[in-house]
């Protein structure tokens, strides 16, 4: 007799328990989405200086640690880059930050390299890094370990200056003010540029 009751109540429990959570869900998702920490966290150290032109390939190892340079190929053009993982905002971000170089450097670089167009990334030798401390940084990408809803960057940047159409379902938001531009396809995030010129 006792147990068609017992049954009941579980049953029960288990409707309030989902209902609770669907409520908070909901509740989560009407609040107003906060800014992202890696903007505050580094103004100072990485985007004001990247902004006034002033970043070098120390002034993002020092808050972020020490890089790892590899060479890459871009549109079958060399580039030399630094790259970190930070975390923020509960995931793990790539920050890849171009190294800007004078031909001559290049030249020796990719003679050391060996480099070739279209070759895959090269690992280069820290002590290059060394070397090149000084070196001014040309542009930042950020790109997160999963995409990120459009709305935090919203409350993060506030609203682009300009939508562009890249692809079919493909976007780039632009910051001409303050030098950024957006990856978005649909309402997510997929990477994010720092350094775009003209954007002070």
């Amino acid at each position: 007799m006792s147990y068609r009751p017992r049954v009941g109540m579980a049953t029960l429990m288990s409707l309030v328990v989902i209902a609770l959570y669907f409520l908070v869900t909901w509740v989560m998702d009407q609040r107003e989405p906060e800014p992202m920490e890696w903007l505050g966290r580094y103004e100072q150290s990485i985007w004001a200086p990247l902004r006034e032109g002033e970043l070098t390939l120390a002034g993002v190892d020092t808050p972020l640690g020490v890089g790892r340079l590899w060479m890459i190929s871009v549109e079958d053009e060399p580039l030399l880059v630094s790259r970190y993982v930070l975390q923020s905002d509960e995931l793990n971000w790539r920050l890849q930050a171009v190294i800007e170089l004078e031909p001559e450097r290049m030249d020796s670089l990719i003679q050391a390299q060996d480099w070739k167009p279209g070759m895959r990334d090269q690992s280069v030798s820290p002590a290059v890094g060394t070397a090149l401390s000084s070196q001014a940084v040309e542009r930042v990408s950020l790109i997160p370990s999963e995409p990120v809803p459009v709305k935090r960057i919203v409350a993060t940047l506030g609203e682009p200056d300009m939508r562009m159409d890249v692809s079919e379902g493909n976007k780039a938001w632009v910051y001409g003010r303050t030098g950024v531009v957006v990856a978005v396809s649909g309402d997510q995030a997929h990477s994010l540029m720092f350094g775009l010129r003209g954007g002070r």
